[in-house]
């Protein structure tokens, strides 16, 4: 429901926030198109990746995706364009920053056999985007296939999941996804795969460190309803050597409002996991759950409520940002124009829209969480933008 009335008090919600528009993609030719991750801080620059746009090749007639920096004024500029092919491509992730260097994943490309488009790639890309290096070509099977998600780092090493790829089970015939680990100079080693049902299946959300191990989701798997037919997803612990526990399996069904499907990874605040379900809750319309560090214990602490009688969001993709003790996100759609939303929520649950995407000329269906800088947080649009190609956005918390 697009356009439904907005209050009075709605609107001088909305006018408190602080919200500029710095960027519209397709200002520029070849500038990219579609950014889906979060942005990371370099300096006092804020460097991203678009899924397609840049540079159009045999492999990708709409641009194999490219890695950008935008200033805090708004000043954008391309630092690569993927080719596709034994090169990456379509990235969906961000960027990790370490030592001089940025680390992401590419959806595709790497030219694997196995995977139509191929199976995706780790890369490392000087910051000026002069030097990049394929530090592994993913191949699918037992290996993994088609990142969506970033990297962390632990101790020196990198460490992702695939979504695809690993263990084949009844409902994953490409494989049930993987956890992975990678060296800087490129040795990669699978040191879990997924096996579906109970165990969680297609993980694609950024993994987050906690305590020394790795905590993450898998958007499907887990507890099967008549809601979940794939079951509703998981929360899970892994450790670096690559045992792992589940946390949590989703319960979404008639029965439980529950969240379903943890499209977006964790954040660990006061001794708690806090993240969002793509579905579940009262409405159907997704949550904010906190568990506990330990296995039992969860509750989702805010039920999405869009859009018949308010401005809420729905649908968040995004992981949490954290400032003052206040989790702060997106969703993809809900707000005043049903187009996106940034929101703010406490631990106990007190939730504010703070602000609601317009569509064309302003940004429209964030998938992007928060990055801070400054006083101020950033994020992306994969839509909307005055060419209707996404667009970078600053706002005061």
């Amino acid at each position: 429901m697009r356009g439904f009335a907005v209050s009075r008090a709605q609107e001088m919600r909305s006018a408190a926030v602080s919200y500029k528009s710095l960027y519209s993609f397709g200002r520029k030719a070849d500038d990219g198109d579609e950014p889906l991750a979060n942005l990371t801080v370099v300096g006092e620059k804020l460097y991203g990746t678009t899924e397609i746009g840049g540079e159009t090749t045999q492999f990708c007639f709409l641009g194999c995706g490219s890695v950008f920096f935008v200033t805090t004024s708004g000043a954008q500029s391309v630092t690569y364009r993927f080719k596709g092919g034994a090169d990456g491509a379509l990235p969906a992730a961000g960027l990790l920053s370490l030592n001089g260097k940025l680390f992401g994943t590419t959806n595709g490309g790497g030219n694997a056999a196995a995977c139509s488009g191929g199976c995706g790639t780790v890369f490392a890309l000087g910051a000026d985007g002069k030097t990049e290096k394929i530090l592994h070509r993913f191949t699918g099977g037992t290996d993994g296939a088609n990142p969506v998600a970033g990297l962390v780092a632990l101790n020196g090493t990198l460490y992702g999941t695939t979504q695809y790829g690993g263990k084949r089970a009844q409902l994953c015939a490409t494989g049930c996804g993987t956890i992975f680990s990678i060296t800087p100079d490129g040795k990669e080693r699978v040191i879990y795969r997924f096996g579906g049902g109970t165990d969680g299946a297609f993980p694609t959300a950024r993994l987050t460190t906690v305590a020394g191990a790795l905590d993450g989701t898998t958007e499907f798997g887990g507890i099967t309803t008549t809601l979940c037919a794939q079951g509703c997803g998981t929360l899970f612990r892994a450790s670096p050597s690559g045992t792992k526990k589940t946390l949590h399996a989703f319960k979404y069904s008639t029965a439980s409002r529950d969240g379903a499907y943890p499209a977006a990874g964790i954040v660990a605040m006061g001794g708690k996991l806090y993240g969002t379900t793509l579905g579940g809750g009262e409405h159907g319309d997704g949550t904010v759950y906190a568990a506990n560090e330990s296995a039992n214990g969860e509750r989702v602490i805010h039920s999405f409520s869009c859009c018949s009688s308010s401005v809420d969001g729905r649908y968040p993709l995004s992981h949490l940002s954290v400032l003052s003790g206040t989790l702060y996100g997106t969703t993809h759609l809900g707000g005043a124009k049903n187009l996106g939303a940034v929101f703010s929520v406490t631990p106990s649950g007190r939730e504010r829209v703070l602000y609601s995407f317009l569509g064309k000329p302003d940004g429209e269906e964030p998938q992007a969480g928060l990055t801070m800088l400054n006083g101020f947080f950033y994020g992306t649009t994969s839509a909307g933008g005055v060419f209707s190609e996404g667009s970078i956005f600053k706002l005061s918390p």
